[in-house]
């Protein structure tokens, strides 16, 4: 175990950290695009039923009930449209990034806790007052990375 496994896991555990925060960006700005064009299309879907249905509905309900149930029904419509968009899941690729970071957080971990990594932060050399202010250091990160990693579980 030496500085160079170190770097190499911790810039592992950074790349997953930013595959996961793309994949959760491209995961909303897809959603959010469907969500726009379903909203765009429903209010233009919307306009023209409700034109059919007034016309319709105006001598058999009247000029008060028709255009009031008209608007109960477009409520009903749009929340069921918000259901669905809520409801939708991310992406495999939102849960491969996660497993690469939390892979590379363990890999972290192993590497700080093995006996011989204090004597690679010293280069080797009678450098202990280095390695005093290093290890406290990377712990800290790394509990700190931890902690939340189990808060999001």
């Amino acid at each position: 175990m030496n500085l160079h496994n170190v770097s190499r896991h911790g810039r592992i555990f950074v790349r997953g950290e930013m595959l996961a925060i793309q994949a959760k960006l491209a995961f909303a700005m897809r959603r959010t695009a469907l969500v726009a064009l379903a909203l765009v299309l429903l209010a233009l879907g919307l306009i023209l039923i409700n034109i059919g249905l007034y016309a319709y509905l105006t001598p058999l309900w009247g000029p008060v009930w028709a255009p009031a149930g008209l608007g109960f029904i477009n409520v009903g419509l749009a929340g069921l449209a918000l259901l669905v968009a809520a409801i939708m899941k991310p992406g495999p690729e939102l849960a491969m990034a996660e497993e690469l970071r939390n892979t590379a957080g363990d890999a972290l971990e192993a590497e700080v806790r093995s006996a011989s990594f204090v004597g690679s932060l010293a280069g080797g050399f009678d450098r202990a007052g280095m390695s005093s202010l290093v290890l406290p250091a990377i712990t800290a990160i790394i509990g700190a990375l931890a902690k939340r990693r189990q808060a999001k579980e």
